[in-house]
């Protein structure tokens, strides 16, 4: 979408907005799945939980301590592992007020960061236009290539594990 700015089919205010706003949403989604799967959720449902409650109680306790470190951390590490993050908050019931305030507080940095990125790589590819459309075809053929051996491969495979297990069903 920021590419799409810099070459003037959108705003680029509006495209950080709807970005920031996604986002936050996002965020607010698998904090409250994570929520509502806690305790007397659905999670709690199944055996393996239900097994390791000492295990459970322990790890609530570090999130509740330590989740909205653990969150901005993974906010400034380009969103890695922010849904695991988010999730463990909702089940160990972080209060939502502070995980949303690391949101608010973080979200416009972080997509006023992707936003100018794909502003910048925008203006650059318009320039590019024809070598872009090569390397790209280029790719696409490499990596259809590719697939189809991985896939050939995989079949492959397949068909000679079923033939030996038909042999020595038949022995």
């Amino acid at each position: 979408a920021g590419a799409m700015a810099a070459t003037g089919i959108l705003r680029a205010e509006w495209v950080f907005v709807a970005a920031a706003l996604g986002n936050f949403c996002s965020d607010q989604f698998w904090y409250w799945l994570g929520r509502l799967g806690g305790r007397s959720g659905f999670l709690h449902r199944f055996r393996w939980f239900q097994r390791r409650t000492h295990e459970l109680s322990q790890f609530e306790s570090g999130i509740q301590e330590h989740g909205v470190k653990m969150y901005l951390m993974a906010k400034l590490s380009m969103g890695l592992l922010t849904i695991p993050t988010l999730m463990s908050a909702g089940l160990a019931r972080v209060a939502w007020w502070r995980m949303a305030g690391v949101s608010v507080l973080i979200e416009p940095i972080w997509t006023g960061f992707l936003v100018f990125a794909g502003y910048r790589l925008g203006e650059h590819a318009s320039r590019m236009g024809r070598g872009l459309e090569v390397a790209a075809l280029i790719g696409g053929v490499a990596l259809l290539l590719f697939f189809l051996y991985w896939y050939r491969r995989i079949f492959q495979r397949v068909n000679e594990a079923h033939k030996a297990n038909l042999s020595t069903t038949n022995e």
